[in-house]
C-alpha cells in the first residue's frame, strides 16, 4: 500500500515538475517575449524577470530588445557627377514594437532581408542625388589645406554637403515603422572607385600635382630672376665704386710717380737720358726689325761713341 502511494506522488510530483517547466520562463535583460498561442500572438513581455503561461497552450518567442547589426554588400552605383563607385554601408536598428514586428517579420532573419531591400534602395536614391565630393568628404565644413598651393588651386570648388549629411538623408529616407522596427543609425564604411573610373581619378591627381609643381616652378623662376637682378644690381653698384676707388688710387700713383721722376731726373739729367737711350733701343729693335742705319745716326752714334753728347731734348 504504501509504495502505491510513492509511486502516485512520484508520477504526481513528475507531472507538477512538467506543467511548472512549460508554464514558467524568464525574460534576460536586453530581450522581450512574445506569447503565442495555437501559434497566433496574444501578449508581448517587454519587461525582465521570472513570467508565467499557460503550459501546452502558449509559447514564449524570445526577440532582441537592444541595437542589432545590419551589414549590407557592397554595392555599384552612379553618383550625381557621373561617377561610377562601389559603396559599403552598415546600420543599427532595433524592434520597437514587438508584437507588429512578430507579426509582419517573424524572425531577426527576416528583418535583416527587409533590410537589405529597403536601405540599399535608399543609398541609390541619396548617393544619386549627390556629387561624389559630398559622399567622400566627412562633412560640408571648410576645407583645410596641407599647403597654400593646393588651397589655391582649389578655391573654384564650390563645397557641397558632407558624408554625414548624406547619411542622415539615407536613414531618413528608410521607414520601418509598419514593421514594428527602428533603424537608428546609418554609416558609409567604403567608397572605392569601380575599374573603369580608377584610371581616370588618378590621371586627375598626377594632373593635380602636376599644375601645383608648375606653380611652385613659375614661383621659384620669378623669386630666381627677382634675387638674380638685385645681385646684378648690387653687382654693378660694387664695381662702379671698385672702378672709382681705383681710377683715384690710379691717379695718386701716377702723380707720385711723376713727382718723384721729376725729382730724380733734376738730380741726375744725364744718367736718365742714357735710360732713355737703352728705352728707344729697347722699342726700336725689336726680335724681328731690321734697321740698316749709319753709324752717324743719332740712335747709334752711342754704339761708336759711349760718351757721345746725349740725344737732342725733341728726340
Amino acid at each position: 500500500m504504501m509504495s502505491k502511494l510513492a509511486i502516485i506522488l512520484i508520477i504526481f510530483l513528475g507531472a507538477a515538475a512538467l506543467i511548472a517547466s512549460s508554464a514558467a520562463y524568464t525574460v534576460e535583460e536586453g530581450t522581450q517575449v512574445i506569447l503565442t498561442q495555437f501559434g497566433n500572438p496574444v501578449k508581448s513581455v517587454p519587461d525582465a524577470g521570472l513570467h508565467f503561461k499557460t503550459p501546452f497552450i502558449q509559447e514564449a518567442h524570445h526577440l532582441e530588445k537592444r541595437l542589432l547589426p545590419w551589414d549590407g554588400a557592397s554595392e555599384s552605383m552612379q553618383t550625381k557627377d557621373k561617377k561610377r563607385i562601389n559603396i559599403d554601408v552598415w546600420a543599427r536598428w532595433r524592434i520597437v514594437d514587438p508584437m507588429t514586428f512578430f507579426i509582419k517579420v517573424r524572425t531577426e532573419q527576416q528583418g535583416q532581408k527587409i533590410l537589405d531591400n529597403l536601405v540599399d534602395s535608399a543609398i541609390q536614391n541619396v548617393v544619386a542625388r549627390h556629387n561624389l565630393i559630398d559622399v567622400v568628404r566627412k562633412s560640408n565644413d571648410e576645407l583645410i589645406y596641407e599647403t597654400e598651393e593646393l588651397e589655391r588651386t582649389e578655391a573654384d570648388r564650390v563645397l557641397g554637403q558632407g558624408r554625414d549629411d548624406v547619411e542622415k538623408e539615407i536613414l531618413a529616407g528608410v521607414d520601418l515603422e509598419e514593421y514594428g522596427m527602428e533603424l537608428v543609425r546609418v554609416r558609409i564604411k567604403r567608397v572605392n572607385y569601380v575599374a573603369s573610373v580608377r584610371e581616370a581619378v588618378y590621371k586627375r591627381m598626377i594632373s593635380e600635382r602636376l599644375r601645383i609643381a608648375r606653380l611652385f616652378e613659375s614661383e621659384a623662376q620669378e623669386d630666381k630672376n627677382r634675387i638674380v637682378g638685385q645681385t646684378q644690381k648690387e653687382l654693378d653698384q660694387i664695381e662702379g665704386e671698385m672702378e672709382q676707388r681705383s681710377a683715384e688710387i690710379r691717379g695718386e700713383a701716377n702723380a707720385k710717380v711723376i713727382q718723384l721722376t721729376a725729382e730724380a731726373y733734376s738730380r741726375s739729367p744725364e744718367f736718365f737720358e742714357f735710360l732713355r737711350r737703352l728705352e728707344v733701343f729697347k722699342t726700336a729693335l725689336g726680335t724681328d726689325t731690321r734697321l740698316i742705319l749709319s753709324t752717324e745716326s743719332d740712335l747709334l752714334r752711342l754704339l761708336k761713341n759711349p760718351n757721345a753728347s746725349p740725344l737732342p731734348s725733341d728726340q
